[in-house]
């Protein structure tokens, strides 16, 4: 997802390399698209156990807990200084998601290609 042009300041927040965004099993109220910067995403809560990926600029994450109201699956941590966060609550969400169906679309995309990377390390690790 390409992000061009300013940002309005009240939709982005500014995080310190090694700063926590949200924890694991948490509630969910908000999805983060990376305007700038890096994410690590972790398994095990504050203790940073296994690192599930590391996400750039134009990638995003958070979606499942707008999705699912589940809590959090991961620790997300920005993995350099000033990474800056597009931050989308639900209402914003739902209303791209009815508005952009592109936006619906790359969604959709990403989750199951989250889904489909999961299923091979099961399967591998049968």
């Amino acid at each position: 997802m390409e992000i061009e042009g300013t940002l309005p300041q009240r939709l982005v927040e500014t995080y310190q390399k090694s700063e926590a965004i949200f924890f694991e099993n948490n509630p969910g109220k908000e999805m983060y698209i990376i305007y700038s910067g890096k994410v690590g995403l972790y398994s095990q809560g504050a203790r940073r156990g296994k690192l599930l990926a590391t996400l750039e600029a134009g990638d995003f994450f958070g979606e499942m807990a707008l999705v699912d109201d589940s809590p959090r699956s991961a620790t997300a941590v920005a993995e350099e200084d000033d990474t800056q966060l597009l931050v989308l609550d639900k209402n914003k969400f739902a209303y791209l998601l009815r508005h952009q169906p592109d936006f619906a679309l790359v969604v959709m995309g990403k989750l199951c290609q989250r889904i489909r990377e999961a299923d091979k390390v099961i399967a591998a690790s049968k």
